[in-house]
């Protein structure tokens, strides 16, 4: 357990991310159009919508993420060949949280650096150089940029991070 071994999970759970993002890319940009449309909607013309209209969308967002989620961990966990045979899967993730703990705790330093690099920067570039009254539309295009790849990824890349720690536990004793 080192930084060296918790970079290599992230980095090998974001290649596999990758590769699963290609080849479900209509699935995962389709659901993400919804709340890419809702958030948009939300930033660009918010003030001048009725309350239920914004609790509705975000209950809606909510939803479909949640879906997203779901679908996601099916593809990855169920229907993949590679991790679909291994017995007790979720036990081996607890098995990989005792023994490399650090490996683990590695991913939430690489996933706030992220969350920082595309998340608090674009924000703070929309603040300081966008005109005042361009800012509302420039955070509406960037938020509609980020659902369907930046967040929609994010939930991707930790399923390769489960995935991953899946594959590097051993059998748990007594399975199958």
């Amino acid at each position: 357990m080192s930084l060296r071994t918790g970079l290599l999970l992230s980095r090998e759970a974001a290649r596999w991310g990758l590769r699963f993002h290609g080849r479900h890319a209509g699935m995962i940009v389709g659901l993400s159009m919804i709340p890419t449309v809702q958030r948009f909607v939300a930033v660009a013309w918010g003030d001048d919508l009725p309350a239920a209209a914004g609790v509705a969308g975000e209950l809606l967002t909510g939803a479909v993420r949640v879906l997203l989620i779901f679908l996601i961990c099916r593809l990855a966990f169920v229907r993949d060949p590679e991790v679909a045979g291994l017995g007790e899967r979720w036990r081996r993730v607890a098995w990989f949280v005792d023994h490399r703990r650090g490996d683990f705790l590695i991913q939430f330093a690489v996933l706030g650096t992220a969350f920082a690099l595309f998340d608090l920067v674009p924000n703070l570039a929309i603040q300081t150089l966008a005109p005042e009254g361009a800012r509302e539309w420039v955070t509406a295009v960037v938020v509609a940029i980020k659902n369907p790849t930046v967040i929609a990824f994010t939930f991707v890349w930790m399923a390769g991070v489960a995935r991953r720690m899946m594959l590097a536990a051993p059998e748990p004793a007594g399975a199958r």
